[in-house]
């Protein structure tokens, strides 16, 4: 099945547009903005107008190279993204991790909307050495290769192990001729300082409803109003989108909870205990990603009433902004696998300092 069409970003597109037909794109980019915008389907539509046969430019579609590119096929276009660990001998951990991403792909092929990896799922060495392989191959048949590296804070799975983020930096810092690197992230502040030095940023924005919408009807098949409903819910991002009526409206009740666990000692106490003492990038991290939405959604209702007039002063607003920090501080210790009960204790307690 073919990648379904680029939604949105109109504005993006013709900036990148601009770069590839003057022979201006920088040959390592940072794609970031929040998850579910849509960030590796520009990656792969950047690296289709790199090999398309009518020039590099937008792609054509029709062309010989644009469809291999749609259907995941192009040999110069490299799709990366996390996947489990390898495990067994270490000698065998990169053709492991081959198979593993291949497989991934081809999944990904047969149903274009996927899932997030879980919280397990990483960008670990052995893929990236895979990647490092690959990089030194000539192109196979176009004029160029293109990596698209996607959720590149993953690089560093743990705050003791950034390996695989010191293999992907020798890459960047020594770039073979012909080629792209596209690295997707919606948290750019994980990636290693190195790392962001050599990749030119650019600022994935969110989609407008109408958009997201169009995509939910037309690519995921859903029911027009249901697709309305969801859409004017998602905060312009189509895998928010997707997930809500599922797996989603639990950890936002999940992240509910949480958020009013703070109201007291006691209720920090009880809720604390009852949280799972490992497994911190998987399910706890979800919870705290719905809990970010929510924040996100009320700070933005807050800071529409002092616009308009109607609040009474900003110190709502300036609170919830203060709570909004202290929640993505205790992602990022999520995403070093700190112990999740400590993590939720110590957030528990901030977020009742940051609201008084």
């Amino acid at each position: 099945m073919p990648l379904p069409p680029l939604y949105g970003h109109a504005e993006l597109k013709e900036r990148l547009t601009a770069a590839l037909a003057g022979g201006k794109l920088p040959p390592a980019l940072l794609l970031a903005g929040p998850p579910g915008l849509g960030k590796q389907r520009i990656g792969l539509w950047i690296a289709a107008g790199a090999l398309c046969e009518t020039g590099p430019g937008a792609p054509c579609g029709v062309c010989h190279a644009c469809r291999m590119a749609a259907s995941l096929g192009h040999p110069d276009i490299h799709w990366f993204f996390p996947i489990p660990r390898p495990k067994g001998d270490e000698s065998k951990q990169v053709e492991e991790a081959e198979e593993s991403l291949g497989a991934a792909i081809a999944a990904r092929r047969e149903n274009p909307v996927y899932a997030r990896p879980d919280g397990m799922s990483a960008l670990f060495l052995p893929l990236v050495r895979a990647l490092h392989r690959r990089a030194q191959m000539r192109p196979a048949m176009g004029r160029a290769k293109v990596f698209v590296v996607a959720d590149a804070e993953r690089l560093v799975p743990q705050a003791s192990s950034p390996e695989a983020a010191n293999a992907m930096l020798k890459v960047l810092e020594e770039p073979p001729p012909d080629t792209y690197f596209v690295l997707t992230t919606s948290e750019p502040s994980a990636l290693l300082p190195t790392i962001k030095s050599r990749l030119v940023q650019l600022r994935v924005g969110r989609l407008r409803s109408a958009e997201v919408a169009a995509f939910l009807t037309e690519v995921a098949g859903i029911a027009p109003a249901d697709a309305k409903r969801r859409a004017e819910l998602s905060g312009g991002s189509i895998g928010a989108a997707l997930e809500l009526g599922g797996g989603a409206d639990r950890e936002r009740d999940a992240a509910q909870r949480l958020l009013d666990a703070a109201a007291s000692p006691a209720a920090r106490h009880g809720y604390s205990l009852g949280v799972k003492p490992f497994g911190a990038r998987g399910d706890f991290t979800e919870v705290l990603d719905a809990a970010l939405e929510l924040l996100r959604d009320d700070l933005a209702h807050r800071l529409r009433d002092v616009d308009a007039g109607t609040a009474r002063d900003d110190a709502p607003a300036t609170r919830l902004a203060a709570q909004l920090r202290e929640v993505e501080r205790s992602r990022r210790l999520a995403q070093g696998n700190i112990n999740p009960q400590l993590i939720t204790s110590d957030l528990l307690r901030r977020l009742a300092e940051a609201g008084t």
